[in-house]
């Protein structure tokens, strides 16, 4: 599980910070209807994609934390799905979501920035998928997130 790329730490947490500025050029300037818009009958819209990246942070942030602060730090599986809705996500105006979103990220990629190489090597037990490492959780993370940024940036397009 090892890696011994730090160009790579630097790709993703340059990914991570740079998330929350493509959500604001994709939403700045549309309308509610433009952004709760389905573009057919069961998929998701712009501000529900939004609400589902919202509860994935959540979730994935806190294990971050968990990584960082426990040796082999249990990591509890959560239905991200359930969580947007516990949440409300969906419900709440998107701007001032977006904002919160925004800040919690700078927190957390600050936090990325002021690792040591080892740390991103530290492991944890996820009690669905088995042992994880932050580099990889992170990995997961921006893949994750990119793609949703380009499913809001073609929805809104």
């Amino acid at each position: 599980m090892a890696f011994d790329d730090q160009d790579e730490i630097v790709e993703l947490v340059q990914h991570m910070a740079a998330i929350p500025e493509r959500l604001v050029r994709a939403m700045n300037g549309k309308t509610r209807a433009q952004l709760t818009r389905r573009p057919a009958p069961g998929e998701w819209s712009a501000h529900e994609i939004f609400a589902h990246m919202r509860a994935v942070d959540d979730i994935v942030t806190t294990r971050i934390y968990m990584l960082l602060t426990r040796q082999d730090a249990p990591l509890v599986a959560f239905d991200e799905r359930r969580w947007a809705e516990a949440a409300h996500y969906a419900e709440r105006d998107i701007h001032q979501s977006l904002t919160l979103f925004t800040l919690r990220r700078i927190e957390i990629v600050a936090t990325l920035r002021q690792l040591f190489f080892e740390d991103w090597q530290r492991l944890g037990r996820h009690e669905t998928y088995g042992t994880q490492s932050l580099i990889g959780i992170v990995r997961d993370l921006a893949s994750h997130e990119g793609e949703h940024c380009s499913q809001i940036e073609k929805l809104l397009a």
